[in-house]
């Protein structure tokens, strides 16, 4: 089965959901339609999709949790399109290790510019669809912050990084760490200055690694011969 759920404002606010039969490893039902939300939210008003995979009957027969690779598009009529890759909900590998690593998770981003003249902003985008409340903090490579943002469960919210430009500031590039007390999904947004719904790109954000760079060759060697065999669904 899979499921597509909308959320906004702590809401699920569309649901739709396929079934899709397989035997043998091969596709017996129908492909599944292209799925096309079309935006109904009040102006300010954010949310998000979520993608779900499971058994009929919940039997553990799947071989991997990882990520479909598919991009999700964004469009509109006046307005530039743009692609944005996905993310997990649960069991991301760099942020188990990172919040095991570091007690709270992390994320960074190195290129941010804003420009008053230019007309060039950026804005965060916090997607918390979990249960619990997200508190955050953005802080600048020059200890510049933006401090108290809040995320409600099951919602989103496009934090702008305007406050980063000191009174009388019409130009700032520089990098910026992102902390919060729970996992969250966050993106980078570029944007017209004077309008942030006229969006120019959409990046993901790289969360900080905790897991070792370097390892024994034996190891290295040991990582590589069980990832071929669960390609080949040899080992489980």
């Amino acid at each position: 089965m899979h499921t597509i759920n909308v959320y906004s404002e702590g809401q699920c606010i569309d649901s739709t959901e396929y079934e899709h039969v397989f035997m043998n490893g091969s596709l017996k039902s129908p492909f599944a339609k292209q799925f096309i939300w079309h935006n109904c939210l009040e102006k300010g008003v954010s949310g998000y999709l979520e993608n779900s995979f499971r058994i009929k009957d919940n039997t553990p027969l799947f071989r991997t949790n990882h990520v479909l690779p598919f991009y999700s598009i964004y469009s509109r009529e006046g307005k530039k399109s743009f692609f944005s890759d996905n993310a997990y909900l649960y069991a991301s590998p760099p942020v188990i290790s990172q919040i095991a690593e570091y007690g709270q998770y992390v994320d960074g981003y190195p290129v941010v510019r804003l420009d008053r003249e230019k007309d060039y902003g950026e804005s965060i985008i916090f997607i918390n669809p979990y249960r619990k409340p997200l508190k955050a903090t953005i802080i600048s490579d020059d200890n510049r912050s933006i401090l108290g943002i809040r995320v409600s469960p099951l919602s989103s919210q496009m934090i702008s990084l305007a406050p980063l430009l000191l009174k009388g500031e019409e130009m700032w590039a520089g990098q910026i760490q992102i902390t919060a007390t729970n996992r969250v999904i966050t993106f980078n947004v570029k944007h017209s200055f004077k309008d942030p719904t006229n969006i120019s790109d959409h990046e993901h954000l790289d969360p900080y690694r905790g897991e070792p760079t370097h390892f024994p060759a034996t190891q290295w060697l040991r990582l590589r011969l069980g990832k071929w065999l669960m390609r080949r669904g040899w080992i489980k």
